[in-house]
This record gives C-alpha cells, sequence and structure tokens, in this order.
C-alpha cells in the first residue's frame, strides 16, 4: 500500500545522497531532509520512499502538508492519508492507536511551517508505535529527540572543462532533461555547453530554479536566456502551486520569519562567499537587531534554510539567490550604504592586523588562510569604497593593508588593479598613496614590468625623501634595487638592498619583510660571482627564521641557498632545498615563488644529467608560466640567459625526439598549478633518482584524511576538496570534521598551521 505519486517527470541524479538517505533510514526513525526552497527535499524524498517501500509491509504514506495551515488539523491530515475516518475523538490519540502494531513509513511533506506541532505528534508516535519510521521534509529541523537532520545540497556546477565533463554534471543533465520537454531536440552540444554551465552555476544548482529557465527554451536561446533570468524566475504555469516558483518559494519563507529574523536576513546578504559569527554580531547588529540576539537569530535562518551552516567551519553562508532577495530587502528598508560601511569597517580592522601579523612573523600561514577564506568580502568591502566617492580614502587604506595578499599570496594582477584604481580616486600626495604606489611598484616587478616599476617605486621615493620617513625611504630603495636587479645591473641593486636593511632594522623593522631583503642581497651576491659571501648570507638568514618562526620569508631564502648550491654543483643539497620552496610557496598559494623554484630546479636537475627528468620539468614551468602570464623569470635577464642555457643543454643531450616526447609529458601533466607541483616535487622519488621531498608524519590521521589535510591547507573548500577527490561533499566534511577531533583543533587555519610545521620539520 502506497499514496506516493507517479513521477510527472525524470528523477536526476543524486545517486550518493539516495544511498546515504536510506542508510540513515536504515538506522534511524525519523530522517528530516532539511534545505532551501527549490533544492528538491520532495523528489529526494519521495525517490528515497520508492526504494524502500518494499520493506515496509504497511505501506509508504505520503502526507502533503504545504496547505495545512492550522497545527490542530495536523493529526487529522495525517489519519485522513491513511485512511482513517474523521471523528470528534483526539485525532492524535486515535492516530497513535491505529499506528501501534503497523510496520510502515511516513512521508511528511513541507513541515516547517507546523514545525512544533510536527515536532510534539512525532515524538508522541515513535515510542508508541514502533514500528513506523518518519521520513519529513522541512526547511528547518524539527527538533524531535533521535531526529538525524540531513541537509540537501544544490547540485553541484563546478569547474567543468569540456562537453564530456558538462554531461557528466547532475545539473546540466537536469537541464537538458527539462529543456527536451518543452524544446523537442534540444541537446547540450559543443556550441552551447560552456552557456548551459553559465545558466546552472548562475541559478546555484538549485533544481527548481534550474528546472524553471530550462522550461523557457521554448521561446529563447540559451544565450537570450542568460540575458533574461530574472524574467525566466517569474511564477510558472498555472496547474503549479505558486510555491513552486523560485520567488513564491523564498517569499513563503521570509513570510516565516520573525521581523528579526527579516531584518538579519537582509543585512546577511552585504556578505559575499561566507561569513562567521563574530563578523555576523559587528555586521549585523543595530536597530532592531542586538549584538547578544545574533547567535539566536542565526540559528533560527540556520534551522529555517534561510542560511546555510558550513559544517566543520564555524562559517555560514547564503545562497546567491537568497542573498539576492535579502539584498532587495536590504534596499527597500533604506540600510545598505549603512550596513556596508559597517562590513568595510569590520574587514579594514581584520586586514590592518592581518597586515600586522604578518610583517612581525606571527601566524603567517593563519593570516593567509583568514585572508583567503575572506577573499571574497575583501573584493565586496574594495568595491563598496572605491565605489563610492565619500569612501576612497578608506578604500586606499584598505588595499594598501592588503600588500600581503597582493604580493606573497598569488594576487599580483588583482592587487595591482585594486592599487590602480584606488591611485586614481586618490591623486592628493599623502602617506597611503605613497605605500599604494610602493606597492603597486613591487606587484609590477613580480610581472616582471621593470619600467613601470621604477616610475612608481620613484614617485614613492620621492614622497618618503620629503617627508623623511624612514620606514618608506627603507621599502622604496628596495624597489629600486628591485628594477636594477630585473634589468640585469646587479651591481646597483645590490648597495640599495643592503641600505634599505640598514633602515629597516633601523628601525627595529619586525623581521618578515627584512629576511625577504637578505634573500634581495644574497642573490645580488651569487649572481655577481660572489658565492662564498651570497650562501653566507642566505644561511644565516635561514638560522634568524628558525627564530622568530618566519614561513614566508624561508622560501625565498631557501631559493638564494638552492641558487648557492646550483652555482656550486651541489645538486642534491639543492634540490632539497627547492622541494622546501615548493612546498611553502604552495602553502601560501605564492605562485610566482613556486615556479620560479621550479626553473631552479629544472637546472639543477640537468645539471645533474639527468636531462629527460629536466625536460619534463622545463614542460611543467613552461604550462605553469602560461597559466600565470606576465613576464617568465620575471624578466630578469641573469634568469632568462640561465634558462636558455639549460634548454640549450637539455635539448642536446637528449635529441630533439626525446626531448620534445619528455616535454610534452611535462606539459600534460600539469592542468592547474598544484597539480603541476606535485608532478615537480611528487611524495615518491621519480624513476630517474629526483630526491623526494620529506613526507611529514600524519600523526593518528588516516591516508585519506592526511591528503584531506593537505587540500585544507591550501585553502579548499568542503566543495572544492570533493570534486578533487571525486568524493561527495558529505564525506568531505565528514573527514574534516574527524581530522580537527583528532588533532584537538577547532579551525581550518589550525589544520593549515601544523600542517605546514610538520612539513618543515622534516626537512
Amino acid at each position: 500500500m502506497t499514496t506516493l505519486p507517479a513521477e510527472l517527470t525524470s528523477f536526476v541524479g543524486r545517486r550518493q545522497e539516495l544511498l546515504e538517505v536510506r542508510a540513515l533510514l536504515a538506522t534511524s526513525r525519523l530522517v528530516t531532509l532539511t534545505g532551501p526552497g527549490g533544492v528538491g527535499k520532495t523528489r529526494l524524498a519521495l525517490r528515497t520512499a520508492v526504494r524502500v517501500q518494499r520493506t515496509f509491509p504497511d505501506g509508504v504514506w505520503l502526507v502533503e502538508l504545504a496547505a495545512v495551515h492550522d497545527p490542530g488539523l495536523l493529526a487529522k491530515t495525517i489519519g485522513m492519508t491513511l485512511g482513517l475516518r474523521d471523528a470528534d475523538e483526539d485525532p492524535a490519540a486515535r492516530l497513535t492507536e491505529y499506528l501501534g502494531d503497523r510496520s510502515l513509513l511516513l512521508v511528511l511533506d513541507n513541515c516547517e511551517h507546523l514545525a512544533e506541532a510536527c515536532a510534539v505528534l512525532i515524538g508522541r508516535l515513535l515510542p508508541a508505535a514502533p514500528g513506523i519510521r518518519v521520513l519529513a521534509t522541512s526547511r528547518h529541523v524539527l527538533g524531535v529527540e533521535g531526529e538525524h537532520v540531513y541537509s540537501v545540497q544544490p547540485l553541484v556546477v563546478g569547474e567543468v572543462r569540456d562537453l564530456a565533463d558538462a554531461h557528466e554534471r547532475d545539473v546540466v543533465r537536469l537541464f537538458a532533461d527539462r529543456a527536451v520537454a518543452t524544446s523537442a531536440g534540444f541537446t547540450v552540444d559543443e556550441q552551447n555547453w560552456s552557456q548551459v554551465v553559465e545558466v546552472c552555476r548562475r541559478l546555484d544548482g538549485i533544481p527548481l530554479a534550474v528546472e524553471l529557465a530550462a522550461a523557457w527554451l521554448r521561446v529563447l536561446s540559451v544565450d537570450a536566456l542568460l540575458d533574461r533570468l530574472d524574467k525566466v524566475l517569474a511564477p510558472g504555469s498555472r496547474s503549479s502551486p505558486a510555491r513552486h516558483t523560485l520567488a513564491a518559494t523564498i517569499d513563503w519563507s521570509h513570510a516565516l520569519c520573525t521581523p528579526a529574523e527579516r531584518t538579519l536576513w537582509a543585512r546577511l546578504s552585504v556578505f559575499a562567499g561566507g561569513f562567521d559569527l563574530a563578523a555576523a554580531e559587528e555586521v549585523c547588529s543595530g536597530r532592531d537587531v542586538a549584538p547578544l540576539d545574533v547567535l539566536e537569530l542565526l540559528a533560527n535562518l540556520v534551522d529555517k534554510s534561510i542560511v546555510q551552516s558550513e559544517q566543520g567551519t564555524a562559517r555560514f553562508h547564503l545562497l546567491e539567490t537568497i542573498r539576492q532577495y535579502g539584498l532587495r530587502r536590504l534596499r527597500e528598508a533604506g540600510e545598505e550604504d549603512a550596513v556596508r560601511a559597517r562590513h568595510r569597517d569590520h574587514y579594514l580592522r581584520l586586514a590592518e592586523g592581518w597586515s600586522r601579523d604578518w610583517r612581525r612573523s606571527t601566524a603567517q600561514t593563519k593570516t593567509y588562510a583568514q585572508a583567503r577564506q575572506e577573499h571574497a568580502n575583501l573584493r565586496a568591502a574594495l568595491q563598496f569604497s572605491l565605489g563610492s566617492p565619500d569612501q576612497v580614502a578608506i578604500g586606499l587604506r584598505l588595499v594598501v593593508a592588503l600588500h600581503f595578499q597582493w604580493l606573497f599570496c598569488g594576487h599580483p594582477a588583482e592587487g595591482r588593479l585594486w592599487l590602480e584604481q584606488a591611485l586614481e580616486l586618490n591623486p592628493e600626495p599623502s602617506r597611503d598613496r605613497a605605500a599604494a604606489l610602493g606597492i603597486t611598484a613591487y606587484a609590477l616587478s613580480l610581472m616582471g614590468y621593470a619600467s613601470s616599476t621604477y616610475s612608481h617605486a620613484q614617485e614613492a621615493d620621492a614622497w618618503a625623501r620629503k617627508h623623511q620617513d624612514e620606514d618608506m625611504l627603507g621599502h622604496t630603495k628596495f624597489l629600486l634595487g628591485s628594477y636594477y636587479f630585473l634589468t640585469g645591473e646587479i651591481e646597483k641593486s645590490a648597495p640599495l638592498f643592503e641600505e634599505s636593511i640598514r633602515r629597516l632594522e633601523g628601525l627595529g623593522e619586525p623581521s618578515s619583510f627584512v629576511l625577504m631583503l637578505y634573500s634581495a642581497v644574497a642573490q645580488a651576491e651569487l649572481w655577481q660571482g660572489h658565492l662564498a659571501e651570497g650562501m653566507a648570507l642566505a644561511r644565516r638568514a635561514l638560522g634568524r627564521c628558525d627564530d622568530t618562526g618566519e614561513q614566508f620569508a624561508r622560501r625565498s631564502l631557501l631559493f638564494a641557498a638552492a641558487l648557492a648550491d646550483w652555482m656550486q654543483g651541489n645538486h642534491d643539497e639543492a634540490v632539497k632545498g627547492l622541494t622546501q620552496a615548493i612546498r611553502l610557496a604552495q602553502a601560501f598559494n605564492d605562485v610566482l615563488g613556486a615556479i620560479n623554484s621550479l626553473e631552479l630546479l629544472c637546472w639543477t636537475t640537468a645539471a645533474s644529467g639527468r636531462h629527460e627528468r629536466a625536460a619534463e620539468l622545463l614542460g611543467v614551468a613552461n604550462k605553469v608560466w602560461s597559466l600565470v602570464g606576465g613576464h617568465r623569470l620575471l624578466g630578469s635577464l641573469k634568469m632568462i640567459d640561465a634558462h636558455d642555457a639549460c634548454e640549450r643543454d637539455v635539448l642536446n643531450a637528449l635529441g630533439s625526439s626525446r626531448y620534445q616526447a619528455a616535454f610534452d609529458r611535462g606539459t600534460a601533466a600539469s592542468v592547474e598549478f598544484h597539480q603541476a607541483m606535485v608532478y615537480a616535487v611528487g611524495r615518491e622519488a621519480d624513476a630517474d633518482g629526483a630526491v623526494a621531498p620529506a613526507r611529514p608524519g600524519r600523526g593518528s590521521l588516516s591516508e585519506r584524511e592526511y591528503e584531506v589535510a593537505e587540500l585544507v591547507a591550501q585553502g579548499l573548500t568542503n566543495k572544492e576538496i570533493a570534486l578533487r577527490l571525486v568524493i561527495s561533499r558529505r564525506t568531505a566534511e565528514s573527514h574534516v570534521v574527524h581530522i580537527l577531533d583528532k588533532l584537538g583543533f577547532n579551525s581550518r587555519s589550525q589544520i593549515a598551521t601544523w600542517l605546514t610545521s610538520r612539513r618543515y620539520d622534516a626537512r
């Protein structure tokens, strides 16, 4: 016996979710599927019920509660579904008696507006009827003892490489399936796959939204659909209940919230890419919402599936469609500018704290992880500040505070764009402007633009000299020295680097930047042929890294020491140092630092006679440079000469055919940056004897958990980890929780710090 309706459309995907919900039902008597409107809770519940109906002798019964608004009618509605005749007696008692000796599954659909009544009734039924199980769908948890909550996620879009990859995505297959129903003959092909993927991404992978959009292909092309998504999300056919349009589902959720919850929802819409409780309290409190109330209100919004909780991270986010709805409400309330200003001030305070920590070499790995996690919020804060005429000075201050993010954590090009915009909007001389000029010069030097480096550095230096700003002069002398280093005038660069050290050490400059300067001086000495002096400087500065816990400058100093080893023919030592340098660069997403170390690894490998491996590494380097852009080898004439000499030697040793085959292997193995680095300095010794990097001990972590920890250290989200390892997001979340538990940590940044420290303890 069953009341399950026939499916009017095909069920697409959700294979892993079906397995997981079935497993939960086998061990739990109450499973609640939660998630935002339109995410597919009902379809998943119904398909699960179909799969398990043979295990329930008395059937599977669907009770639709959307139209039931009076809690007093809940038990009666369930009874009527089961065939009980209406009576004046207590319907809950009658239902309890009826179910007492039966074995069946109740599917209670859309419980959120009757959550309290559902919780009371289910709490009464389960003890009295041991043979029944309940599968509920609700936008928030019911709060019944023994309840197992399963959060239904949108369909994953992810990074799609080509047509074949697109066809593997459940969300694309759903779009295509629904499109065919209204546009016979529609297919996802070479001409439209990328647009289809973008439609699905714009809709957050929410199945209902995807279905509504696909239906419009009866009158629109996919390109036109992208331009008209707002109209596509208007109410659908009259045969569908109003709640089955995306706008209606969100409106319904909004109506179920208290006034304070609605206010918090609207204010949370200014966040981009997620937020933590502290941010929500600081940004969203104010009129109608006290700081101490934010936690409870936020928890309520999580329970109602308005806010998504990122398991194991103490972070939250809103799906984009729900965030946009909240933003519209915020604008209607006239609060947008005020809340965005509080949002910007919060992240300015964080950024200035991170900047101080970075310069002092304290918790750099944690600082990087935090800044990376908040990258989208930082962008939003910059956009607000630089887009508001009365806020541009604060925008300049923020872009300067984020110097470490632009220069050392893989974002020089983006940093340059923000910096140049801030400079254009703040033309009057000031210290912040001079600092921005210096940071821009540094970013330009990292991309190999020597002449632009010089002009920006000169302007900053002129301001510093005029105002006798010793700290600024210490930095501008380094930048001028960098210009001469890039152009090959090494003899001019070294004195400027040394002057920079003297000025900054005289001020008691925190160690990080000064240690970077020692690396610059060491490299200048080495390229002038002063091998002993250069090596001694690098080794001495590495010792200071050990004393201070400095992480980032260590990468540059390891490069300098390896450069000396290469020049002196100490190839094994050079490879060991470069392996560590590349691993460190990866930990900070320092792409330019990694690729420069990889270049030196190519030269060292060739010099040691392992020409085939050197050709492979040259292929890796070539591919990564193409990904990075800018001038290769930073435009440094000395490094370009060394690269060309290495390439000639390897080609002569292997011959054209063998060289090209090995080069192509390296290129093919380097689809993206981290994959390229793993190939270059993988855990195992390569076939022709390259030195394998030291593998830190895993402690109590399993092999898979350690692999997940490494991806966490790279800053990947649970969704990105799931895609990388080809596992479900829920499995990835579970691994992260287990790692945190085993290591006694409470944040992902602690995992990154722990892993980095173990790597370098093992060197």
